[in-house]
């Protein structure tokens, strides 16, 4: 997708402020992403960078700078299968899957603004076959930014759905490599608690949240640290995070769960199994950690 770098407009009688004037303008933006914008300085009025609140006459010309994402992420190197329904990557730590603010999803120029993400990757240079039209970049599932391994992104509508309803019977079996802060005492287990957002917006185990099911199993056990199997039979935002910090061995590097410090948070999405839509075939998909992962668990465990 080709996007200007800039876009010019011409103000018209009785327009007002520069950030209404811009919010008409660029519809599928919200009012307080056109904000965002100029206070970035990205706004110039008649050849001049402008505040928000700047008030507009007639004939005044008003250009919109876009900054580009820089592209560090070659989508070819990071594809492990391809067909003419879908592919599948192996992300990197780090890598934001898509950009935070919704307006992309109506807008996808718009996710060349700002931080790099798969989707502008996707979007910037697809796959052969793959429908520009669709939503969301074909984007099936995600993954959190610092987490790596598998992800499959649709290449077609017809897809694209049937996996998100395959996602959401709970038929895609994926497993996930954890270095876990802690000694697991079982050797296997399921942890069966509810999680929700409570005060303040964190996510967490709660008796009011929705239900949460995440099975475990321990690889091996050293030093105070364990390396960890862990299959979520349910997917929601922060499971496998939130059910390991619940259970008392919070995965390394994950701050916000009070997992100790690393540089990044120990988690990889290792393997994804479904019954492929429309043949039954059964489809497996696999990546082992990434070298820096399994540098961490050598150097935490000398």
């Amino acid at each position: 997708m080709n996007r200007p770098d800039k876009q010019t407009f011409i103000a018209g009688e009785g327009e007002g402020r520069l950030d209404i004037f811009l919010t008409a303008c660029l519809q599928s933006y919200p009012r307080n992403m056109v904000q965002k914008l100029i206070k970035q300085g990205a706004a110039a009025v008649n050849g001049k960078i402008r505040k928000a609140s700047w008030p507009l006459e007639k004939g005044d010309t008003v250009v919109i700078s876009w900054s580009q994402t820089r592209a560090t992420v070659d989508l070819k190197q990071i594809i492990i299968a391809d067909n003419k329904d879908f592919f599948v990557i192996n992300k990197p730590a780090g890598l934001l899957v898509h950009p935070q603010s919704p307006a992309w999803e109506t807008n996808p120029s718009f996710a060349f603004t700002g931080e790099e993400t798969l989707a502008a990757a996707i979007i910037a240079a697809p796959p052969k076959g793959f429908d520009m039209r669709m939503p969301r970049a074909g984007l099936v599932h995600r993954l959190d930014r610092e987490t790596s391994g598998v992800m499959l992104i649709a290449k077609n509508h017809k897809f694209q759905e049937a996996m998100q309803t395959l996602f959401a019977a709970r038929l895609a079996h994926k497993t996930y490599n954890a270095i876990c802060c802690g000694e697991v005492p079982d050797n296997e287990g399921t942890i069966n608690v509810p999680i929700g957002r409570v005060s303040g917006g964190k996510i967490k185990a709660s008796g009011l949240g929705r239900d949460a099911i995440t099975g475990y199993k321990v690889l091996e056990r050293k030093k105070n640290f364990s390396y960890m199997e862990l299959y979520p039979r349910t997917g929601r935002t922060n499971q496998l995070r939130v059910h390991m910090s619940w259970l008392g061995y919070p995965v390394l590097g994950d701050w916000l769960y009070k997992g100790s410090a690393a540089p990044r948070l120990m988690l990889h999405a290792r393997r994804l199994e479904f019954k492929r839509p429309y043949t039954g075939r059964q489809m497996k998909f696999e990546v082992p950690p990434p070298p820096d992962f399994t540098q961490v668990w050598e150097e935490n465990t000398k």
